[in-house]
């Protein structure tokens, strides 16, 4: 299972995982720790990330880059045409209101949703992934601005499903750089809290939060943002001022030339990056327009002035998030600043002021956003075991659910179901009274205007029939899932007074509890009032029974009547599910999704295709250039010179044809040249290196002789086992083989260089695997078993005869010693005594008898 956290920002996305040891940031192919969010199209194939970014400047209308910014939006949307008019390429409104980018791509013009652009970006990311874990990456967790609505998360989880991944989070990149913040403190308080403020300025937003931690969790305070300022801002405003100033000194206008635009804009940004560390950089760009080479420069005193206006917007999102938090700024205990555009001077100025203390970075600027989300990931994930941390963030937005009331004089009736600053996920419970089908309308409320709300989805509800000719109680569960996207998840309708027989009363019992269970929600702290009160919308004050766990059928059982025919009957509360049918605002369809994952991997199939057709030409020119340079150097030897300019002058013929006909083929026409030209060549390459390790062979094939001739005439005992007409064998193959080697060098070494070789090192491998099939089995056969020995025959033993004490037997001798046959007196005399009769303090040896 992998554990991976994706920060993608607006310029550029940063990859992370979780190991035993820790968060590692993943390098791309470009060892660079940050990779470019482009994309870029080709006439044959795409290229993304660093090889967009190479590739921009030369192909800028094709390059989509700042896709963060379409993610999500309407074509009208104030700030989205305020961006619009800085992008090199083509952005136009769709049939359904939102933009569609367009590129020419394969030769032709394409048209592709910005969450098309964004599942590519996210391919790239899972590639880098992959290439650094050595598996497949699935599970991760993606780092989203708080800002973002519910349609730009539907986006998001769209993109991540078109690129082959499953999100088991959408993390709040505020929240984010809090975990990865707090989670390696030990010296937390236990009861205070301790306030940190977090400002992440990125390249087109500005983010603010307010945490408050305690030990061992974190509790999101506050939320604030400019969704328009940026880093990018800056380089905007430097961008304009020399676009004037070179209209003036050098009559160009940089607006008339996409790729001119480009190249001052990377100018102008690495300019505001020298002035971070400067008082004053100079701006020089060679051939700008028109084969005009132009000079600038500036002092950070005149970039300041000119910037003023972005600067006044940096106090804003601090105050507004200081006032949410309900704290002033002596209660905030630290401030941390990360993002790349937090490295101007002039915003670092204006938050010292603010707070009244010097913010501090503690954490990477640019990476803590994506170990952050990793950590996250490693926490919802099994794999690993992380340090208990609990993280309470809040949701950024209130939900608001509108619907039309029965009477079409009322106006419709509207209600916070999920009020701003509830958990995530959430589940709430809603109860309506309808005669007929129904639509909600789910609308999205930043401002608590609902005035200014903007309608996310709209369900319908039914159809439905009440067996009563009274309006049907329907009960609606609406869940705010794990990526803050909000949907209505179920619909019931409630029949009251359902006349039963008892003898189905416990399995209806049974099948009541579990949907009442089922019901239930998932965490009761954040379920609001279900009842919502007016006129055409009216609550039973009794269905709080089912939301307590107690099942409506037992809440509302009656007493029981008697049918003849039936039985007993008792009145419960029937439960009937009610079809819902969702129509989300500008999402892709179940359908869309489907054909984007199909187009994705086609343009993926493409690209691989492509890369491995790049390989084979390149594998063709390498080859050209690798055999000239050793045809005059280490083979010169080994082919004839007719040869050798016949081969020289096909290597020239392949290489212009590389740099003209062949400049543009398919991997089959350059695979077949490759293998041309390796027909030629092999001979010459075979000769060589025959020559090259013939000795070493030759060496080891004398060794094998010489080892197993030693030991066939070896006089060992080692080898005494060994029949000697099986070593004559061993003897007379060594011969054989060390003749036939003298002959075949003999004939090798009058061959000049160039001729083939008669004695080839397969031929002397063989020759040394024969000899060993011969020799090895002979001379490592095992020594025979030696034979057992026959035992000597027992006698029966005889009851020995009563001695007295003058003739008892030495000390230590046995009673079988003893035993001797009638009269024989002399075998004790003549048997020697053992090593244990004798007594060492006897010079003599002699057997002492006892006392």
């Amino acid at each position: 299972m992998s554990v991976v956290g994706f920060d993608i920002g607006n310029e550029s996305c940063i990859v992370a995982v979780a190991r035993q040891r820790g968060i590692d940031v993943v390098l791309n192919e470009e060892s660079k720790r940050e990779t470019p969010a482009v994309v870029c199209f080709g006439d044959k194939q795409r290229f993304i990330g660093t090889a967009g970014a190479a590739s921009s400047t030369m192909n800028p209308k094709n390059s989509i880059s700042q896709i963060k910014r379409l993610l999500g939006r309407r074509f009208d949307d104030p700030e989205l045409q305020r961006d619009i008019g800085s992008f090199p390429f083509r952005v136009s409104e769709g049939p359904d209101g939102f933009p569609l980018v367009h590129a020419r791509y394969l030769g032709e013009e394409r048209v592709f949703t910005p969450t098309q652009l964004l599942a590519m970006v996210l391919s790239n990311l899972k590639g880098i992934a992959e290439g650094n874990l050595n598996s497949a990456v699935y599970d991760c967790c993606i780092g989203i601005p708080a800002y973002f609505t519910d349609l730009q998360r539907r986006a998001v989880v769209d993109a991540a499903t078109i690129a082959g991944l499953r999100p088991l989070s959408l993390f709040h990149e505020t929240t984010a750089t809090a975990l990865a913040y707090g989670i390696y403190k030990t010296d937390l308080p236990e009861h205070d809290q301790l306030n940190v403020a977090f400002i992440d300025v990125g390249h087109a937003s500005m983010q603010v939060s307010i945490v408050g931690y305690k030990k061992g969790q974190l509790n999101m305070l506050s939320h604030a943002y400019d969704r328009s300022l940026g880093g990018r801002d800056f380089d905007e405003v430097l961008f304009k001022h020399f676009a004037e100033k070179f209209k003036d000194e050098y009559k160009i206008d940089v607006y008339q030339n996409a790729r001119a635009c480009i190249r001052l804009r990377v100018a102008c940004e690495k300019l505001k990056k020298v002035l971070s560390a400067n008082p004053e950089a100079p701006l020089n760009i060679e051939c700008l327009m028109d084969e005009k080479d132009v000079r600038g420069f500036i002092k950070r005193d005149e970039f300041e002035q000119i910037s003023a206006s972005v600067l006044e917007r940096v106090k804003g999102p601090l105050e507004k998030a200081l006032a949410e938090a309900g704290l002033t700024t002596e209660n905030v205990h630290s401030v941390e600043v990360v993002g790349s555009g937090s490295r101007v001077p002039a915003i670092i100025k204006i938050i010292t002021e603010f707070f009244g203390k010097e913010p501090r970075r503690t954490m990477n600027a640019s990476e803590c956003v994506a170990r952050g989300c990793a950590l996250q990931c490693a926490i919802l994930s099994p794999t690993f075991k992380v340090r208990e941390f609990q993280v309470k963030d809040g949701f950024p937005f209130s939900i608001a659910f509108s619907w039309k009331a029965d009477s079409e004089n009322t106006e419709c009736q509207q209600s916070f179901v999920f009020p701003k600053g509830c958990p995530v996920p959430c589940v709430n419970d809603l109860t309506f009274y309808k005669s007929s089908t129904f639509a909600v309308d789910v609308m999205n409320v930043s401002v608590g205007d609902l005035q200014m709300a903007q309608k996310i989805s709209t369900y319908t509800i039914g159809p439905f029939q009440s067996s009563k000719s009274e309006k049907a109680k329907l009960k609606v569960k609406a869940c705010l899932n794990i990526y803050g996207i909000v949907c209505v998840e179920s619909a019931v309708m409630l029949e009251e007074d359902v006349e039963v027989p008892v003898s189905t009363m416990n399995e209806t019992l049974k099948d009541a509890t579990k949907m009442d269970t089922d019901d239930a929600p998932s965490d009761p702290a954040c379920v609001t009032d279900e009842n919502l009160q007016d006129s055409k919308c009216a609550a039973d004050a009794a269905d709080g029974a089912a939301e307590n766990g107690v099942p409506d059928s037992e809440e509302r059982s009656a007493p029981m009547d008697t049918d003849p025919k039936l039985g007993p009957l008792r009145k419960i509360v029937k439960k009937v599910d009610v079809p819902i049918s969702e129509l989300v605002y500008g999402a892709l369809g179940a359908k869309g999704l489907e054909k984007a994952v199909e187009n994705e991997f086609e343009m993926a199939l493409q690209d691989r295709v492509m890369e491995e057709t790049k390989e084979k030409k390149n594998a063709v020119e390498a080859y050209v250039y690798d055999m000239r340079n050793k045809l005059y150097d280490k083979y010169n030897d080994f082919v004839v010179s007719e040869d050798k300019e016949a081969l020289i002058a096909k290597l020239q013929e392949v290489e212009d044809w590389l740099y003209e006909d062949g400049e543009d083929e398919t991997k089959g026409v350059y695979m077949a040249k490759l293998e041309e030209l390796e027909k030629i060549g092999y001979p010459i390459e075979m000769r060589y290196k025959e020559w090259q390790e013939r000795g070493s062979a030759i060496d080891q094939l004398v060794h094998c002789i010489k080892s197993f001739r030693e030991a066939a005439l070896s006089n060992s005992q080692a080898f005494d086992h060994i029949d000697m007409p099986d070593k004559q064998k061993v003897i007379d193959g060594c011969s054989d083989t060390e003749i036939w080697l003298v002959e075949k060098m003999q004939q090798q070494d009058a061959l000049p260089k160039h001729a083939d070789p008669v004695l080839v090192i397969s031929d002397i491998k063989k020759a040394a695997e024969s000899l060993d099939r011969l020799c090895k089995p002979i001379m490592t056969k095992p020594k025979p078993a030696p034979k057992p020995q026959t035992p000597p025959p027992t006698e029966a033993p005889t009851t020995p005869e009563p001695q007295t004490p003058e003739h008892q037997q030495p000390n230590g001798a046995s009673e079988a010693g003893e035993a001797t046959s009638e009269g024989g007196a002399g075998a004790e005399e003549d048997q020697e005594p053992t090593a244990e009769e004798m007594d060492t303090d006897n010079p003599d040896g002699s057997a002492e008898p006892s006392a």
